[in-house]
């Protein structure tokens, strides 16, 4: 489990430091810029979400116990919307569609809005991953990543789709966002008799679909570093 964790890491840093070359090689675009720093923003927060583990561990940082750094669940409950967010709005200024952009945006406002309310109505926030924003995001997430595939399907760039970041990271993104709320909506159903192989299996899909969805970054940005030099 610690191989697979361990490759999770380096997919998710070897994707960000290829997008950073990327983009300080190449003219890149705004959307293709503001993408590889959310990369890097992944890649701190997973870091920092080992916090808790060596507050508990480490006795140098003991005074930080009872703070509200001993936990990440609050993190990564604002971290989970602010990712669909992101994704969202990244295929939207992908789409040429006035429709198709209104239809996002209304289901970002909507998507924003539900999340602030459920947690403000709910104990969710600082003890687990809430499964609404998961359920909204993953939904609103699907239908902007249908509607890029649906305007290549139309246009000309079904002739060298292969070649455009998007693709691949809406390939990635796709499978992830899949595989991942199912997983975190299952984890309050086990029980102490089947936890443990629950929690190893939770672990094992989770870590391929997140070592799959960074590889696809990084194969989109080597794609695009050989179509710039053919130019």
């Amino acid at each position: 489990m610690f191989i697979l964790e361990l490759f999770f890491r380096l997919a998710e840093l070897i994707s960000a430091i290829v997008g950073t070359i990327f983009i300080s090689k190449y003219r890149a675009n705004k959307l293709t810029r503001y993408f590889v720093y959310f990369l890097w923003l992944n890649f701190f927060i997973e870091i920092f979400g080992k916090l808790p583990g060596l507050i508990k561990t480490i006795n140098s940082l003991s005074f930080l116990k009872g703070t509200f750094l001993e936990h990440n669940m609050w993190m990564y409950n604002i971290y989970t919307i602010f990712g669909y967010v992101f994704y969202i709005i990244y295929f939207k200024y992908n789409l040429h569609l006035k429709s198709f952009k209104k239809i996002l945006n209304l289901l970002l406002v909507v998507f924003f809005i539900s999340s602030v309310v459920h947690f403000s109505l709910t104990d969710v926030f600082f003890k687990r991953h809430s499964f609404f924003p998961m359920i909204i995001g993953t939904f609103s997430l699907l239908i902007a990543v249908f509607f890029y595939f649906y305007e290549i399907l139309r246009s000309d760039k079904i002739l060298d789709f292969n070649k455009d970041l998007v693709f691949y990271v809406a390939i990635g993104a796709l499978v992830f966002h899949l595989c991942a709320p199912p997983l975190f909506i299952y984890s309050g159903y086990y029980n102490l008799n089947n936890m443990k192989d629950f929690v190893q299996i939770r672990r094992i899909i989770l870590y391929s679909a997140i070592i799959f969805m960074y590889t696809c970054y990084t194969i989109g940005f080597i794609v695009c570093f050989r179509k710039n030099k053919s130019y």
